[in-house]
């Protein structure tokens, strides 16, 4: 697909120029001013900005400035007749430019710059696409090993995740792999809890002050597991700051946010795991509400709790499709819980199955709902 270029100037007369001038090498949009051309970034996505300097309301440096909350990966530029030497300084250092152009400006320079800001551009997209299938690929891959070794720890994670994607949504949030991420990680700290603590606690049961701290340092123990992990910095801060007091306003920033929603759709989770209806949920919370967090709570408001199918069939681990839902704990023929009721059907999972299934350990029937509703 052809990127796209935004100009931005105050006089048609030089963007009618423009247009005739690179039609033939770019798709081309342009703004008459600062405001139109804010108005144009929240609905289309550009490679390349291009701006003049000195316009009325609103000047080029401090269109780059806002340009880059709302579309941060796109280049921008500078094409002005306002060469002095304070101007180049406020564009680079305010502005973030990518190259700074002279009026009247050449076409051979003006094509070959704009060549180099679409593969700027193509550079820097390509590289955030590999760095989210990465570390979403790799994430994916701990929270199999965690559906293995702690069900309840492993299902709790992906109630989380499917509450958080929803906030992340109606909050209009940037980056949301971020947060879904942290949703995903923010429970792999149970691994080191046994699983009947874990069903104690999301159930209601009163905990031993022994349990009480082991669940306590469960962030501690998530966070050593994951700090060594490149570009987890800001996912990592998240979690350490779980059930802590968080600044809020609004300058509250990606960690902070993050630290209020896994607190809050946690806190959202458990109360539905201990049989509350959702508005029962939203009373409570209202009631004693997370500090600094009424945004997330209006927003929870519309979030869908899963809800499953009530119709079960009973069929051979054979023909259990990846996407099923468990309505049944697995357990051994000694009574060892090996997956949790309710759990997401992956194909690791079914290759478990088969192998205890061989060792005889296990019947090769298990009880599904017959489809799931989000």
């Amino acid at each position: 697909m052809t990127k796209k270029i935004l100009f931005v100037d105050d006089e048609q007369n030089v963007l009618d120029g423009i247009r005739r001038q690179l039609r033939r090498d770019f798709d081309i949009d342009t703004a008459n001013g600062g405001e139109d051309a804010l108005k144009l970034l929240a609905e289309n996505e550009y490679a390349v900005i291009v701006t003049d300097m000195r316009m009325p309301g609103m000047d080029g440096v401090n269109l780059l400035k806002r340009a880059e909350a709302i579309a941060p990966l796109s280049v921008r530029m500078m094409l002005t007749g306002n060469s002095d030497q304070q101007t180049a300084i406020d564009a680079v250092n305010h502005g973030q430019i990518f190259r700074f152009l002279n009026k009247p400006c050449a076409t051979e320079s003006l094509i070959s710059s704009l060549q180099a800001g679409v593969k700027q551009y193509e550079l820097v997209t390509a590289e955030k696409e590999l760095l989210e299938k990465t570390l979403t690929g790799s994430i994916q891959a701990l929270m199999d090993i965690l559906a293995l070794a702690n069900p309840c720890a492993f299902h709790r994670a992906e109630r989380i995740k499917h509450y958080v994607t929803q906030c992340v949504q109606g909050l209009n949030l940037p980056d949301g792999w971020k947060y879904e991420i942290a949703a995903m990680l923010s429970q792999i700290g149970y691994i080191t809890i046994p699983p009947e603590i874990l069903e104690k606690d999301l159930t209601g049961e009163t905990l031993t002050p022994r349990e009480q701290e082991m669940l306590r340092n469960r962030s501690k123990s998530t966070c050593q597991m994951i700090e060594r992990i490149p570009r987890l910095e800001e996912i990592t801060q998240m979690i350490a700051l779980l059930d802590s007091d968080v600044p809020a306003g609004p300058d509250r920033d990606c960690v902070h946010t993050g630290a209020l929603l896994l607190t809050v759709c946690g806190q959202f989770d458990q109360l539905l795991t201990n049989g509350l209806s959702h508005r029962q949920v939203m009373n409570q919370l209202s009631e004693t509400p997370t500090p600094n967090a009424s945004d997330i709570l209006e927003v929870m408001e519309q979030v869908e709790p899963l809800i499953l199918d009530t119709t079960i069939m009973h069929i051979d681990v054979e023909y259990l499709r990846v996407g099923m839902v468990l309505a049944e704990d697995i357990r051994t023929q000694s009574n060892i819980m090996i997956i949790k009721k309710g759990q997401i059907v992956t194909a690791l999972m079914k290759e478990r199955l088969r192998n205890f299934i061989q060792q005889n350990t296990l019947q090769d029937k298990v009880r599904v709902y017959e489809s799931q509703k989000i």
